[in-house]
């Protein structure tokens, strides 16, 4: 009894497969960028003539003698105290950029403007990134873009608030961008002057 026969299968050259299987190879392997590195532009970290040290801090309720012990009144914030929660992050080379000024996007329903921020970007070390996401969490899902962080007045009691302290000056953050997997963070401070002093402070050094 006859069989049907089979369906000749198409001859291709071996060096034209040795091709195809090479370009394949190549292109699961590399990929082209698409333009120049964004870290790569980024300012070299420098030795910082005073420490700059990112911490996590817990809001107290003041008593009759003043504040509880293990927590101290910030000048400029009020009543409230604050007591450190030991996270922490020590910073002592950096790259610091200018001071600039930042206008929050008013709430829906409210007809007066948020206050202006002020603040400037700390470029860190690779080595000092995690100990700098662990004091300020890094946005999920946000990559290297980062997003705009809590309005330190608005954080309820709970919850920790970051600050920033430089040559003895400890200073609230009303907000703050993260980018560069922590290797870059962008500083809000609730006035101009508390920017500068320690932009200038952090920056003077060469």
């Amino acid at each position: 009894m006859p069989f049907p026969s089979l369906p000749r299968l198409l001859s291709v050259p071996a060096s034209v497969l040795a091709t195809v299987l090479m370009l394949a190879v190549a292109g699961c392997s590399h990929v082209a960028p698409l333009g120049p590195d964004p870290a790569a532009a980024m300012p070299q970290p420098h030795q910082l003539r005073s420490p700059l040290v990112l911490e996590d801090m817990r809001m107290q309720p003041s008593t009759v003698g003043g504040c509880p012990a293990g927590s101290v009144a910030l000048s400029g914030y009020g009543g409230p105290c604050y007591r450190t929660t030991g996270t922490r992050a020590t910073i002592t080379s950096a790259g610091v950029s200018p001071v600039t000024s930042f206008q929050p996007p008013t709430p829906p329903g409210q007809q007066q403007a948020e206050p202006t921020q002020y603040g400037f970007w700390i470029t860190v070390p690779a080595a000092d990134a995690p100990a700098v996401t662990a004091v300020i969490p890094a946005a999920p899902g946000q990559g290297s873009s980062g997003a705009q962080g809590p309005v330190a007045s608005a954080v309820p009691a709970s919850q920790p608030v970051p600050a920033i302290s430089v040559a003895g000056q400890t200073s609230l953050l009303v907000g703050f961008t993260i980018r560069f997997t922590g290797r870059e963070v962008e500083v809000f401070l609730a006035s101009s002057n508390q920017a500068r002093q320690l932009q200038h402070i952090l920056a003077a050094s060469g």
